[in-house]
């Protein structure tokens, strides 16, 4: 199960769902703190589901546009969607998007910045460990 932190200090990578891109978006200082210290080193990693939640174009993506260039963004190709597939069924979930935002965590044994911690532990398998900062 998940374990909430403060950010403060975490190493390796940082997975944003959604609600992190919206805080970014809406010039969040604690999640461009985050970002930054992760971002320079290529370690921000966006799922393309949360992406294409949050992305709308224009100025107002302008800063998500530059997180994207510097991290990585995952896809959602067949593999990825049977993996998050699988992950909600074993726990009644329906939400691809945070299916995604886990399976990148879990898989790259990152931190999610996440809006809804309670929605990304829902998704969290009892012998999986993931760390999750509340933004």
């Amino acid at each position: 199960m998940g374990e909430q932190g403060t950010g403060e200090s975490f190493s390796g990578k940082l997975v944003l769902d959604a609600g992190a891109l919206i805080a970014l978006e809406r010039g969040d200082r604690r999640v461009r703190a985050l970002i930054k210290r992760k971002g320079i080193s290529g370690q921000v990693m966006v799922p393309t589901s949360a992406l294409a939640q949050v992305w709308r174009g224009g100025p107002r993506s302008a800063e998500l546009a530059l997180l994207i260039k510097l991290g990585h963004v995952d896809a959602l190709d067949e593999n990825r969607a049977k993996d998050i597939g699988v992950r909600l069924a074993a726990r009644g979930a329906s939400d691809v998007t945070d299916g995604h935002v886990v399976c990148c965590a879990i898989e790259s044994r990152a931190t999610v910045a996440t809006s809804d911690p309670t929605d990304i532990n829902a998704l969290t398998g009892p012998a999986e460990h993931l760390s999750l900062i509340a933004v």
